[in-house]
């Protein structure tokens, strides 16, 4: 088995965010944050993920397209944290959820996809109704018709998929229309964090543990494998997507500087220092049919 990997190509990077990104509570994007907030309190371990992972919430927002009411967007892994405001605040007429989910029965053959409707009510009494699909996004076949979607949103789920990810990505191009966009959002194994992590010998994983079991339908929310920035770029080219942009930034609302010390290593090795902060953010837009099923960089 030969060993592979990418080395980030500049020329090919659309965006190189600083990692001197200003607080994002510095900014007029407040209000939007207070707005996902709102929908994240009905739990306190609810509220404490939406607090971790709310620069994420809102820089997705922030990127994705606008739509209109005669467009549909499908939230992967939704958790009803940023899903209504898909609609309130991006515009989309249509707006539909996915979730993992196992397929039970069968009928003339054709596997039967799950459904439920989802109402969450936020802490100033705005109640929001989607439908959520329950399949499951690396095996099975997309319970939508082909070109379906204007925008497919794909958030800290990526790197959960353990046994065929490119599935996913295959499938997401089937079910958006010409010129619709994935955006999609997973961690960066390349971060600062996880370099400091290495040299102190440490595992560089943000989310490595095995968990244990409590019942025999768990679901495992462990990691399978986190991506470098420009492995995200090859996956959604080899979908048969153009990479529009793509960056990293922090989790929360402040960029984290605990691990700055390692930059000044990184520069003393002429090794590239951008593109290395928690969370990768990459937009691709659908160009035409899967061009590689099966990269020989992820599948042995």
């Amino acid at each position: 088995m030969k060993n592979f990997s990418y080395q980030p190509d500049p020329k090919r990077l659309p965006c190189q965010a600083p990692l001197t990104q200003a607080s994002l509570w510095d900014t007029d994007l407040l209000p939007l944050a207070d707005y996902i907030l709102s929908f994240s309190s009905q739990t306190p371990e609810a509220r404490q993920y939406a607090e971790t992972h709310l620069g994420r919430f809102v820089r997705t927002l922030e990127l994705v397209p606008k739509g209109g009411p005669a467009d549909r967007v499908l939230e992967m892994g939704a958790y009803m944290q940023i899903t209504p405001a898909l609609h309130t605040k991006s515009g989309y007429g249509e707006v539909r959820g996915c979730y993992l989910g196992a397929l039970r029965r069968r009928w003339l053959g054709r596997p039967v996809h799950r459904s439920e409707k989802k109402t969450v009510t936020s802490s100033n009494g705005e109640s929001f109704t989607c439908i959520i699909d329950l399949f499951n996004a690396e095996s099975d076949l997309y319970p939508y018709p082909d070109g379906h979607f204007a925008t497919v949103v794909c958030c800290e789920l990526f790197e959960h998929l353990s046994e065929d990810p490119m599935h996913l990505i295959a499938e997401v191009n089937r079910i958006l229309r010409p010129g619709g966009h994935l955006v999609l959002s997973t961690p960066n194994i390349c971060t600062l964090r996880s370099v400091a992590a290495v040299l102190k010998g440490y595992h560089p994983g943000l989310f490595s543990q095995f968990i244990k079991r409590t019942g025999e339908n768990q679901a495992d929310p462990r990691h399978a494998r986190e991506y470098t920035p420009a492995e995200i770029q090859h996956v959604l080219e080899a979908g048969g997507f153009t990479l529009e942009h793509l960056e990293t930034g922090p989790y929360g609302m402040e960029r984290v500087a605990e691990w700055d010390w390692t930059i000044d290593l990184l520069q003393q090795h002429s090794l590239h220092t951008d593109l290395r902060d928690q969370v990768i953010h990459a937009i691709g837009k659908k160009a035409g049919a899967v061009v590689d099923r099966y990269p020989s960089w992820l599948y042995a």
